[in-house]
């Protein structure tokens, strides 16, 4: 296959001609195992990462160890925002893991199965844009073709390790990587977040609905202890043999393990009583290791053996059931004793004795709320499932150069995330303020990127309306189409030009969950800035900008400041101001001084455009 110009071959793989085949050994400041720690789920002071908490890319926090109380981790062993962590052993399959620390918890260190890898910053500028490339198929097979062991025990040694292969951009490049992924990483960890509050405000509704500890409106009187066998029949799978993997002329055998994954679906094609036939809305229960109900979705299917089916009489709710059994099975999964297997009959669930609604109609409407809660987190699911695919895409074909990202490193930009985060939160606050339009938002990103010190990585010019930067509102324009946060309704104005209006989605939640990562004081700050700007209108709006930035400019340059120089400035910055009376541009001078919206010369200075 001819290779496209611009590019070479490698032993990664094709390349652009402009990036570098590295070893691992030569782009590395140092490597490091963790300490050998005695540790439990006991809880202590100290959690410890292991392998099993290195997930592709990111850091698996469903499970912690802790080390052992009255023993002192090391201080080389504590972990640090953006250290790389490689997974030196675990099965076949999973050796050779990396994922990135983020400061998930306040306090970790890590164990001996992982190594912490520091990079030399001549040839890394962000270890997120390391720990993504390390995480490619090419990675991949590279550190698979040097794992040494067993299907259950491998490892990867270090002197293997060093020698991998690592394509390497320039250092511009890598940060621009690095970038356009974490935008949708964050909106991807956002939506996570959205995703367990909304479980969190379920398992509370459960909580209070399924115990009869709040009512809802319209039913009352008492909740009726009733022996299950009094209306619900569990009955339990036919152990049918002849499984095969071809769909044609079968039917889908559900085997215990459907009920969680979707691992190898089997058919059967053999002779068969209706009366084991599912579809979806049944309520299915494995009779092995987990017992949690599940609502089956997947349609005309078999039910096999250690597989069980609720079927409930007319006066009873099958949904109201799906929820209101996972309490009490689970506490019969963790009571039951089992060396290997933990088994359920049919017996444990028709012999449960608990109080139910005394009303179907009731037993209808809890289920109903608890369906509409998971419905609203499926739909979180799809969307945060849906943006990893977007992510998956754009790793491969950034992180192979298949990609360029041209037009930020020819004019060597790059616009951080926190771009569009605090983009969408200033629309989100100011979209129904006076003179709201594309105008008012850059001059007030202008004014909070600068005032509460937050890099943009912005490059502003003089404008007739003040500072101004067209590539960032390009980025930021072109983000809130992207995830659709912001609905950008474009007019023209009575002279004939086009006026630009930013209306926040229901979608904005994903920006304001980003934007809560801030720390609480930057939060405040940008806050109370905007509700200052919320009150301006569109002339005050712009006086203010443009005072800043000139203000800012003189300290930065060490130039004398007084209102003349400071009117003479603003007058300067362009024949446009002239339309501002004197009187008009001190009452804004006296303003900042009173609201205290005072530069101290932080960020880049701005200049005529040089074009």
């Amino acid at each position: 296959m001819a290779i496209k110009k611009g590019y070479k071959q490698t032993d990664t793989g094709i390349i652009p001609e402009d990036w570098e085949v590295k070893r691992l050994k030569e782009i590395l400041a140092s490597y490091q195992l963790g300490g050998n720690y005695p540790n439990s789920d006991e809880l202590s002071e100290f959690p410890l990462m292991k392998m099993g908490n290195i997930n592709r890319s990111y850091i698996d926090l469903s499970k912690i160890q802790y080390i052992k109380p009255n023993i002192r981790p090391k201080n080389e062993d504590l972990l640090c925002y953006g250290d790389v962590l490689f997974n030196t052993r675990n099965t076949l399959e999973l050796v050779g893991k990396v994922a990135i620390w983020r400061d998930e918890l306040p306090i970790a260190y890590f164990n001996s199965n992982l190594m912490r890898f520091k990079f030399d910053k001549k040839y890394i500028s962000s270890t997120f844009f390391i720990n993504l490339i390390l995480n490619t198929k090419q990675s991949l097979q590279q550190l698979k073709g040097i794992a040494i062991g067993t299907t259950s025990v491998a490892a990867i040694y270090t002197r293997d390790l060093l020698y991998i292969q690592i394509p390497i951009p320039t250092l511009a490049e890598q940060t621009a990587i690095a970038t356009a992924l974490s935008d949708i990483d964050a909106l991807i960890t956002a939506l996570d977040k959205k995703i367990l509050k909304k479980k969190l405000i379920k398992q509370g509704a459960m909580q209070q609905l399924l115990t009869g500890k709040k009512r809802l409106q319209g039913f009352s009187g008492e909740w009726v202890e009733k022996r299950f066998s009094y209306g619900l029949k569990f009955q339990v799978g036919y152990p049918f043999m002849s499984e095969y993997f071809n769909k044609e002329h079968g039917i889908r055998l559900i085997k215990n393990r459907d009920l969680k994954a979707e691992d190898q679906i089997v058919y059967y094609r053999g002779q068969y009583s209706e009366d084991f036939i599912v579809e979806s809305g049944d309520v299915l229960i494995g009779m092995d290791g987990d017992f949690i109900p599940c609502l089956w979705n997947k349609g005309h299917a078999l039910l096999n053996q250690r597989v069980g089916r609720l079927l409930i009489c007319k006066d009873w709710d099958i949904n109201f059931f799906y929820y209101y059994l996972q309490v009490p099975l689970k506490e019969k999964q963790e009571m039951t004793g089992a060396t290997t297997v933990k088994h359920l009959s049919h017996n444990d669930v028709e012999n449960l004795c608990l109080p139910i609604p005394p009303t179907k109609s009731e037993q209808t409407s809890i289920a109903q709320i608890l369906s509409d809660m998971d419905n609203e987190i499926a739909a979180l699911e799809t969307k945060r499932d849906k943006y990893k695919l977007v992510k998956s895409g754009m790793m491969q074909q950034l992180l192979t150069g298949q990609i360029r990202l041209v037009q930020k490193l020819s004019e060597n930009r790059v616009i951080p995330v926190a771009a569009h985060v605090v983009g969408g939160h200033i629309v989100n606050k100011l979209y129904d303020s006076k003179g709201w339009g594309r105008t008012k938002l850059q001059k007030s990103i202008h004014l909070v990127g600068y005032y509460c010190q937050l890099d943009f990585g912005n490059e502003y010019i003089r404008n007739i309306a003040g500072p101004d930067d067209q590539l960032l509102m390009d980025y930021i324009d072109s983000k809130f189409k992207q995830y659709r946060h912001v609905r950008i309704e474009i007019k023209k104005d009575s002279r004939g030009g086009k006026h630009y209006n930013y209306i926040p989605t229901p979608m904005i939640t994903e920006v304001e969950q980003a934007f809560d990562n801030y720390p609480i004081e930057t939060q405040e700050s940008i806050n109370n800035l905007l509700n200052k700007i919320k009150k301006m209108d569109l002339s005050r709006t712009e006086i203010v900008s443009t005072l800043y930035a000139v203000w800012n400019n003189r300290i930065i340059k060490r130039q004398p400041i007084n209102d003349d120089f400071l009117l003479r400035d603003f007058y300067d910055w362009s024949a446009h101001k002239s339309d501002f009376s004197r009187d008009l541009v001190l009452r804004g001078l006296n303003y900042m001084r009173q609201e205290g919206i005072i530069p101290i010369g932080w960020g880049k200075y701005i200049d005529k455009s040089k074009v």
